[in-house]
Formats: structure tokens, C-alpha cells, sequence
């Protein structure tokens, strides 16, 4: 603006108060004025330290937080695969982890009838797609009549690698009501 019309639009700001002290008004509009301009860079950026701050809490902001000790999903980890496959050959074949007297083997003796597809899939017994977990818990609650397994088990980690140990690259879908007696009806 040209000082003339810095002037003209004083006048008129002291004009449209119309009371006694316009001029008093007007420079307290006018420092009003000046200090949020002055400010405004302050509060802008004060904002972004907030940015900064709640970047600070955010765990994916820490360079590394894969360094702190992990925690675990069950009391003992597992680190011997053999061993963890001799614990799933046993569990397989044992005929306590239900009460129709069937075990894992009674319908899928070394291996039969495990497909290598990968899983999650359609299970037509169960009538569902199912994780390996949990068709090992269908098969549990179902033909074998017992209780599932947790997840994070060292139990069920050791039955689907066995599972997955002994799966072959074709077969059908099991059938235990094909195996004589699979589910211990009393004849």
C-alpha cells in the first residue's frame, strides 16, 4: 500500500468505530494485529514439536526395536528340530490325546492323505477353511474326541511339523469314518 492509502484506511478504520476513543481502538486493533503475526510462526511450530514429540512415543519410530529381548509365546522356547520332530512323531501316534481310542495315525499313517497344499485351506470334513492348527484341533475335538491344543503349544508346534514333515505332494482327503471304528462308538 501507498503511505496515502495506509492513511485513508486509518481514517476510515477510526470513522467505523464512531465512539469516543476510535483512535485508541484502532491502535489496539493495530498491535493486535501485529502480535498474531508475530506469533503465528510460534504456534506453527510448536505444533510441529508435538509432531516430534508424539514421534518420540511411537515404537516404529526407535531405530531398532527389534534389539530389545523379545517376549516369548511360551514358557520354553524350541530350539532342536529333531527333537521337536520325535516329541510330534509321538503325539501322532498316541492314542491318549482323545478318548475314541483313534489317534493322528489312525486315519493318517505316515503321512496319508496330507496334501502339501498350502495352508489356510478348504478341509471338506470340517466343512471350512482351516489353519493347520486348526484342523489338528478339528481332528482333536472330532474323530479323536479330546481337547484342543493351544496355539503357541510346544504340543501343537511339534504336530503340524510333523504334519508338514510328512505330507505328501498328492493324496485325497482323509476319511476316519472309512477306518473301521474311528470315532470308538461302542459296537
Amino acid at each position: 500500500m501507498v503511505h496515502n492509502e495506509v492513511d485513508e484506511f486509518r481514517s476510515l478504520m477510526i470513522k467505523s468505530f464512531k465512539i469516543k476513543g476510535g483512535q485508541s481502538m484502532y491502535k489496539n486493533l493495530k498491535k493486535t494485529i501485529a502480535t498474531v503475526l508475530l506469533a503465528l510462526p510460534l504456534i506453527i511450530a510448536g505444533s510441529f514439536g508435538e509432531g516430534i514429540q508424539a514421534a518420540e512415543k511411537n515404537p516404529c519410530a526407535v531405530k531398532n526395536p527389534c534389539a530389545e529381548k523379545p517376549k516369548p509365546i511360551r514358557k520354553a522356547g524350541i530350539k532342536d528340530s529333531a527333537k521337536l520332530m520325535e516329541k510330534g512323531e509321538k503325539l501322532w501316534n498316541d492314542k491318549k490325546l482323545g478318548t475314541s481310542g483313534a489317534s493322528c495315525a489312525t486315519c493318517h499313517p505316515n503321512g496319508k492323505d496330507l496334501k502339501q497344499a498350502p495352508f489356510p485351506k478348504y478341509i471338506k470334513m470340517a466343512d471350512d477353511i482351516l489353519t493347520l492348527d486348526q484342523t489338528i484341533n478339528f481332528c482333536l475335538l472330532n474323530p479323536m474326541k479330546g481337547k484342543p491344543l493351544p496355539g503357541s503349544s510346544v504340543e501343537m508346534t511339534a504336530l503340524a511339523a510333523y504334519a508338514q514333515a510328512n505330507a505328501k505332494e498328492e493324496g485325497g482327503a482323509a476319511n476316519p469314518c472309512a477306518v473301521k471304528n474311528p470315532c470308538g462308538k461302542k459296537k
